[in-house]
């Protein structure tokens, strides 16, 4: 399943390092974003500063790790597409159950491929890195209030153990920080876009990000029914390998600078009033932009972004498994996300709007306006 090397082994170091890795190093290089040519944003307030604490070499290895679990849950997608297009919470082990079962609503469902995908990658991430914290939507009870506490207790656990780390005197200064794991975690969705997959539409991937502390320092999204492996280390570009195995740069839209050229993506959420909400927000946009769509898929829909095949995504009360990695890789292909109320993307926002940056500002206007950028969950 896996396209890359092994990642069995530690951090490559001294004069072999050097030799081995020269090759990806020097690649690698030509990856770096000088600040001064991200694009030009109208505030400094949620300016993306692409900083990033980790050595590359170990962001690389991490990067690995997740191509090969998010290949190896691509494969159990593409095998079972399909797999239900009826749902029902009454009896989950029942034979018609075997694809999808109700979650917190009818629009949210799960199923048993998703907890099977979670399983393969949770297995794969853990083996190589054991002292990791795992967030996975299917360890996770249904519903946004779970969901955010879930995200909380990751963060507040990590950087617990970091300060822990920093005062236990045993610990070797040299240590790698990959081998220690403190202040690292792996949030992953194995399925977004699970109601599409059990449906048989082709339109859902496998998402996962990598966050140091409270920062993204690695994102992925992998398409596994057109093979594209997009990816993102913070600091180093977006970048998509296609299944011919050719590594291109993305780049968000550039030439689209005006709403009425642009084609916005509206979020389909599963919170009656957030849903109610989110039309609001389409009837607006709809008469002011070139297309709205709705493909229910976040993951997809950001990595589109990134890549310039979309223009703007807007969406409520998204988990930090539907939204971290996408995020990352807009912001490393030169777009911008904020909150829908205007303020800085920060790790635990939920409702937000993802841009090409160019018609961000008009977007949000248009949104206030039609009071669709906030709503009261129902639950």
């Amino acid at each position: 399943l896996a396209t890359t090397s092994s990642s069995s082994h530690g951090p490559l170091r001294g004069r072999e390092g050097r030799q081995k890795r020269s090759s990806r190093d020097l690649w690698m290089a030509s990856t770096r974003t000088p600040l001064s040519t991200r694009t030009n944003r109208t505030t400094d307030s949620d300016e993306f500063d692409g900083v990033n604490p980790i050595p590359l070499n170990e962001c690389e290895e991490m990067l690995e790790v997740a191509e090969r679990a998010a290949r190896a849950a691509g494969k159990i997608i593409v095998e079972n597409l399909g797999c239900s297009s009826e749902a029902s919470g009454d009896d989950p082990s029942s034979s018609k159950n075997k694809g999808a079962e109700i979650k917190f609503n009818i629009k949210d469902v799960v199923t048993q491929y998703d907890k099977l995908a979670q399983e393969v990658i949770e297995s794969i991430i853990q083996e190589r890195y054991p002292n990791f914290y795992f967030l996975g939507e299917e360890n996770v009870a249904a519903g946004a209030r779970a969901s955010e506490e879930a995200l909380t207790l990751a963060l507040q656990k990590t950087k617990s153990e970091q300060r822990n780390e920093a005062n236990a005197s045993d610990v070797p200064t040299t240590t790698s920080r990959m081998s220690m794991g403190p202040g690292f975690t792996f949030i992953v969705d194995p399925i977004d876009g699970t109601a599409n997959f059990a449906s048989g539409l082709p339109l859902c991937a496998v998402t996962m990000s990598v966050v140091y502390q409270d920062l993204a320092v690695i994102g992925i999204v992998y398409d596994p029914h057109r093979d594209e492996f997009f990816s993102a280390i913070r600091g180093h570009g977006t970048w998509l390998k296609a299944n011919d195995g050719e590594r291109k740069r993305l780049q968000v839209q550039t030439s689209i600078t005006k709403s009425s050229d642009a084609i916005v993506n509206a979020g389909c959420p599963a919170d009656p009033n957030a849903f109610e909400t989110s039309m609001k927000g389409m009837l607006a946009l709809n008469s002011q932009v070139r297309g709205v769509r709705v493909v229910a898929c976040s993951a997809l829909t950001l990595a589109w972004i990134a890549s310039g095949r979309l223009t703007a995504h807007f969406g409520y009360d998204l988990s930090s498994w539907d939204l971290v990695a996408g995020a990352l890789l807009i912001q490393e292909a030169g777009g911008r996300i904020t909150d829908l109320d205007g303020s800085a993307y920060a790790i635990e926002t939920r409702n937000m709007l993802c841009s090409n940056g160019r018609v961000h500002d008009e977007i949000l206007a248009i949104l206030e306006e039609a009071g669709a950028t906030s709503f009261v969950r129902s639950e």
